[in-house]
């Protein structure tokens, strides 16, 4: 319906970035990355200030695993909106696919200092703690993982996945 709904939107008003940007999300939710990026970068040509269109589309390319690609959409929604937590959280997410560890790291902490609860289950990634402490735990730095573990868990007492990588952190230790 949100598909229908936003194409009838676009016929009456090519100009209507919402429209494509709401499609590109609905596209995205079913996971059709390649229209919803479509949509998304329509969006940017009719404003390319729009700094949810640039995270959009760079959330597309990160599920179809572009890194590259999504790395530099949420460099320039981070550029348009320096206070775009959702924006660091996810490129950490790229970095951390990419095996940068490091910047990982400075992408989550960013995430951390701008919204310190940022305790958001996004597709099944935990917070920015819980991944914040995974890179640390892939640097062999367990005492800093650990730490933000236990950080993931005040937030989020019942987090599965911050629980088990605390124990796995632990018997690493």
């Amino acid at each position: 319906m949100a598909i229908e709904d936003n194409t009838h939107a676009i016929l009456l008003d090519p100009t209507n970035t919402a429209a494509y940007n709401n499609r590109g999300k609905a596209y995205s939710e079913k996971g059709d990355y390649d229209r919803a990026i479509e949509d998304y970068t329509h969006a940017i040509r009719l404003k390319p200030d729009h700094a949810v269109a640039y995270y959009s589309r760079g959330d597309s390319y990160r599920q179809k695993k572009d890194y590259d690609r999504a790395i530099a959409d949420f460099d320039q929604a981070i550029l348009l909106d320096p206070n775009y937590t959702a924006a660091y959280y996810n490129r950490g997410i790229a970095y951390a696919n990419k095996e940068d560890y490091d910047r990982a790291i400075e992408d989550y902490t960013q995430a951390i200092r701008l919204n310190p609860n940022y305790a958001e289950a996004y597709k099944g990634q935990a917070e920015a703690y819980n991944n914040r402490g995974y890179m640390y735990s892939e640097k062999g730095d367990y005492d800093q993982a650990i730490a933000d573990y236990e950080a993931a868990l005040r937030i989020d007492p019942n987090n599965a996945y911050a629980r088990e990588n605390l124990e796995k952190a632990r018997r690493a230790r």
